[in-house]
């Protein structure tokens, strides 16, 4: 059997036990730091920095060193372009940031733990998801079949947060949104050839929504917990700009498109 992890025919079956151990240590190691005890993300955040995330990362850093994987594109993105793309991601953080503010910002220990382990969410995720995983599918399948799939994995990983959290409607719909932001992220990595600048809005928007749940949960009395009724809406039309202008971004990219840019 051809051992070569870079380019050979292992490299997706060797990329899938990789996300299965990485998923492993982010879940586990959640429910470990909480001790058992369902809690939200935000209030995992206020018990100190998200150490597994921090150890799932260091996981793939240790792989991908190890496999010698060259081509997840931690590159330098194209100035121009990446400038050009990036107005509605800065739109959406100046948005979320302005809110976090209106509603009232956490304590700035918690906003610097909040900004320190969504560093490392952005860091962890876009390197499983849109360097591993997307470019081990590269390996099988034409581009668009992987950028689905990626954004479906994505997605669906999510519901896994019910594990921590207790809260099973709300993780499936984290589930759906995080996939339609996941094919936002995907864009970005196709169109500016970098998987930095998916990292960053990645993080930033973690940090954005965070921000604003910490701060509700800190005093405001708008009302927060478990979605019902029409609320479900919400998250979805959050997203759906951002998915729609992933959709957008990616008009003239074609199946045999090797991470175009324009």
């Amino acid at each position: 059997m051809d051992m070569n992890f870079a380019n050979g025919p292992t490299r997706l079956p060797f990329s899938l036990i990789v996300y299965i151990i990485w998923a492993t240590i982010t879940i586990y190691g959640g429910i470990c730091l909480s001790g058992g005890q369902k809690q939200s993300l935000t209030e995992g955040l206020s018990r100190g920095p998200l150490w597994n995330v921090v150890a799932a990362f260091l996981f793939l850093v240790a792989v991908i060193l190890f496999a010698g994987w060259r081509d997840l594109k931690f590159v330098a993105p194209k100035p121009m372009s990446s400038l050009r793309i990036m107005w509605l991601p800065a739109l959406y953080i100046v948005a979320f940031l302005g809110l976090a503010a209106a509603i009232g910002l956490p304590p700035i220990g918690l906003m610097l733990m909040i900004l320190v382990s969504t560093l490392f969410v952005g860091l962890s995720e876009e390197t499983m998801f849109r360097g591993i995983l997307f470019q081990a599918l590269r390996t099988r399948v034409n581009l668009w079949p992987a950028m689905i799939w990626t954004s479906v994995l994505f997605g669906s990983v999510h519901i896994l947060n019910a594990v921590t959290t207790g809260e099973l409607l709300n993780a499936m719909l984290q589930a759906f949104t995080a996939t339609l932001s996941g094919f936002a992220f995907m864009a970005i990595l196709v169109r500016t050839g970098s998987i930095w600048p998916a990292i960053i809005y990645h993080a930033l928007w973690d940090f954005g929504t965070f921000s604003i749940s910490a701060g509700q949960q800190s005093g405001s009395d708008i009302p927060t917990g478990d979605v019902g009724g029409w609320a479900f809406l919400l998250p979805v039309a959050l997203v759906l700009p951002n998915f729609l202008y992933g959709v957008y971004l990616l008009r003239n990219v074609r199946n045999d498109d090797v991470l175009s840019t324009d």
